[in-house]
Parts: C-alpha cells; sequence; structure tokens
C-alpha cells in the first residue's frame, strides 16, 4: 500500500475480458420477489438500472464467515439462475474474497462448483500464501520484541484470525504493522536488518516530510514475496481523523496464531480502525465491508465505540461504514448509530454515490481518483474547521509523486510545494467539470 502522501490506493479494475463476458451476464430484477435480502435497500443501480447478475448475488450471499438460511436460499436461487463461473471468480478476485467464496461453495454447494479440484487447489495455494505471509509476521515481531520496540499487528493473519478464526479465510498481499512513533528509525533498522528493502528511495529532506505528513513506509523481502506496511500513525495528518499509540497500546489484546500470542487492535479498536481505513478509500473492495461486518459479531460495547470514534473525530466515517453494511450485506445496524446515520445528509449522498457505483469497475486516473477521494474525504470530516485542515494539509504537502516527477536537491526543497500546487490547479478544470457532469 503506498503512503498516503502519494494519495495512491490503486482502483482494483476489473480485467478487459470481464467487462466482455458482462454484458451477456445473466441479471436479476432487484424486485423480482426472490427473497434478495441485501440490496433492496439500493437507492440506484448497480450495474444497470435495477438488476443485479447472479454472480454479484451469489458472491454477496457468501461474503461471510457463517451463512444463514436466508443466505442459502439466496445463493441458491442465484446459481439455478445460470453463474458465468469464470466471472464470478473475477470478481471474487477483484474484491478480494476468493477464500470466503471458496470456502462457502465447498461447504454449501459442492455439487454446483464445475471444476471442484481446480477450486481445491486454489484454496490450497491461498492458504499456502497466508500460513508464508504469518510465518513473516512472526519473526518481523520477535524481532520488534527483541528490540524492545511495541508493534501492534493489524489486519493480514491477524486479522483472519480474529474475525474468521482460520487466517487462511482471508485474501491478503502484506503486512502492516503499527509501532510508536519515537520508534520508527529502530524499527526501519529491524527491517533492514531482516533483509527488507525500502521500496522508496528519499534524501534527508523527503525523509522529513514524509515522517510529517505521511503514516507508513513500504517495504519488501529480498525476494519480493513480502511487503510490509510499517505504520508510525494509522492515518496521515491529511485525514481529520486522529488516533494515539499509546492509547491502542493500552487498551490492545492478544490473538492466537499457532502458539503464538500476538498483539493487536481491542475489538471496538477493530471495527474503528476498519471503518476508517475502507471510508478514506472510499470501500473500493466488498472484502473490507465484510471484515467490518464481521467485526460487528465480536459484542462490542456500542457505547464505548460511539466515544471512540468521537475521540478519534471519525464519526462520519464510522456511520458511512455502517451505512454500506447495512445497504450492500444487509447488516443490522444498533440503534445506537442509526439514528445519527440516517439523518446525516453528508453520510447518506456519500453512500449513495458508493453504493450506485460498488460493482462497477473503477478504473481511473490514478490523480484524478485520488482527487475525487480527498474531496469526498473533505466532505467526510466531522467538522468545517477539520474539512479545512484537510483541504490545507492536502493543497500543500508535497509527496512521492512530486518527488519522482521532478528531482532538485534539498537546498530546493520549498519548490516541491509549487509543483504540487500546479499540479491541483491544472487538474482543477478537469476534476470540476467531471464532478459536475455526474452529479
Amino acid at each position: 500500500m503506498k503512503g498516503e502522501s502519494d494519495e495512491s490506493h490503486a482502483a482494483f479494475a476489473t480485467p478487459a475480458d470481464v467487462f466482455q463476458i458482462r454484458v451477456q451476464a445473466k441479471r436479476i430484477p432487484l424486485s423480482n420477489g426472490s427473497g434478495l435480502s441485501f440490496n433492496n435497500a439500493l437507492p440506484t443501480s448497480l450495474i444497470e438500472p435495477g438488476v443485479l447478475t447472479n454472480e454479484y448475488r451469489l458472491l454477496l450471499a457468501c461474503a461471510r464467515k457463517d451463512l444463514t438460511a436466508e443466505d442459502c436460499d439466496e445463493a441458491r436461487s442465484a446459481i439455478a439462475g445460470g453463474i458465468d463461473w469464470d466471472l464470478l471468480f473475477c470478481h471474487a478476485h477483484r474484491h478480494a474474497l476468493s477464500p470466503l467464496l471458496y470456502r462457502n461453495l465447498r461447504t454449501h454447494f459442492p455439487l454446483a462448483i464445475p471444476a471442484p479440484q481446480q477450486i481445491r487447489e486454489k484454496s490450497f495455494e491461498h492458504g499456502i500464501g497466508n500460513l508464508f505471509l504469518s510465518g513473516a509476521l512472526l519473526n518481523i515481531l520477535d524481532a520488534m520484541r527483541a528490540n524492545n520496540i511495541r508493534a501492534l499487528a493489524y489486519k493480514g493473519p491477524v486479522l483472519a484470525a480474529c474475525l474468521y478464526g482460520d487466517s487462511t479465510l482471508r485474501e491478503m498481499s502484506d503486512l502492516d504493522i503499527l509501532i510508536d512513533p519515537a520508534s520508527l528509525p529502530a524499527a526501519r533498522s529491524v527491517l533492514i536488518n531482516l533483509g527488507y528493502k525500502a521500496s522508496f528511495t528519499t534524501t534527508r529532506k523527503q525523509e522529513e516530510a514524509r515522517r510529517r505528513s505521511d503514516c507508513e513506509w513500504e517495504f519488501c523481502s529480498r525476494d519480493g514475496k513480502v511487503l510490509v506496511d510499517l505504520h508510525w500513525r494509522l492515518t496521515a495528518p491529511h485525514l481529520a481523523a486522529r488516533f494515539n499509540f499509546e492509547d491502542f497500546w493500552g487498551r490492545r489484546r492478544d490473538i492466537a496464531i499457532g502458539q503464538n500470542a500476538i498483539p493487536t487492535f481491542s475489538a471496538e479498536d477493530t471495527a474503528l480502525v476498519l471503518a476508517v481505513h475502507g471510508g478514506k478509500h472510499l470501500w473500493p473492495r466488498l472484502s473490507w465491508l465484510a471484515d467490518f461486518a464481521e467485526s460487528l459479531r465480536s459484542n462490542l460495547d456500542w457505547q464505548l465505540l460511539t466515544v471512540r470514534a468521537r475521540e478519534a473525530r471519525a464519526q462520519r466515517l464510522l456511520l458511512l461504514a455502517f451505512t454500506m453494511a447495512d445497504r450492500i450485506l444487509k447488516i443490522q445496524t444498533p440503534q445506537e448509530f442509526s439514528t445519527a446515520m440516517q439523518t446525516d445528509p453528508v453520510v447518506q449522498n456519500v453512500a449513495d454515490d458508493i453504493a450506485r457505483r460498488f460493482f462497477e469497475d473503477r478504473s481511473q486516473n490514478e490523480a484524478d481518483q485520488s482527487r475525487v477521494r480527498w474531496a469526498t474525504l473533505i466532505q467526510l470530516a466531522d467538522n468545517r474547521r477539520d474539512g479545512f485542515r484537510c483541504a490545507v494539509r492536502y493543497a500543500f504537502s508535497s509527496g512521492p509523486r512530486e518527488w519522482q516527477a521532478v528531482r532538485v536537491p534539498d537546498s530546493l526543497f520549498g519548490f516541491y510545494r509549487v509543483v504540487r500546487i500546479a499540479g491541483l490547479l491544472r487538474s482543477a478544470p478537469a476534476f470540476l467539470f467531471n464532478s459536475h457532469r455526474e452529479s
């Protein structure tokens, strides 16, 4: 995952060949009375007006650890309507839901799978890859502990074990570790001594700027098989949300992976972190929404979660997560949040837009995508002051994109602010035109 100052969380574009198939995919009207329990709340079209493909119906039904009788009925209805299995697996890959889909198909609908051996092989591959990443995580945390570095693992294998009870049931591509900000130099040295290399080389001024304006540093193992996102903050200062490592550390819990106890966030902090992570990227993946939904099954203290969100200035991001879970996965919202969720026009408007596009291709120019994202996040700030602060920091904080586009010596580092502003001004007319056209 790239740093926030690079504003470049890439969209997960559906391959071109999927589009050729999609036109022919069978579709079921939302109002056909087939018991479609998770999309009736969507305000507008998903792929075409009033329709949802059988492939997405089946994927949605399987996007959870435990299927209810209603989920199984919906899945059977989708299968009976006709499934393009190649297209289904493409959708699952795009939304990082392959492990859950494979497990639920094997468990509940084994006779419907056209190539069961292929499914078993894919599941085995996912499992091996996840176990490999789990081993890498344990090695890193052991080294951190030996150097007296406090570290919290989150997402990746820990989240899979925490939410699904099985580290192989969540698709993952990297490891995320949050450390005490003061320990960043020591933690970087630990990774380097373990054979990891920073993915981006910086000058002294660039490194200082990144530590001020970003939240993570990316590392890669020598063989390229393990990617590590080393976080010294949970979110970049551009975002209005604020978190404190000491608070996280004081509330931490241990999650077992094999015989090892891994420190991670408390149950309430996990739900809030997932809401903020999905919200800051505008929920491009169904798997992230499934993770958030699973986190709500942990007997959470709703009042405590409300307080934590308010303290972190992330109330709207949490409400957006509840809204999306309700609209896409039909997860019942706790009463403590439902009124605030339904009466916040900003949350509802943003959720409308995300839900309308949720199952569409999100391929877009990376720079344009990041600007749309940050403009939306400014709206989602809990108050105007935070929104203004978010906008100013976004406009004036340069990052790897500017540093790679134009290389200047550290003595002229201030020039990057001009490059940043010039880039924003150059794209402003197209951005405003597209925003107006889509509204």
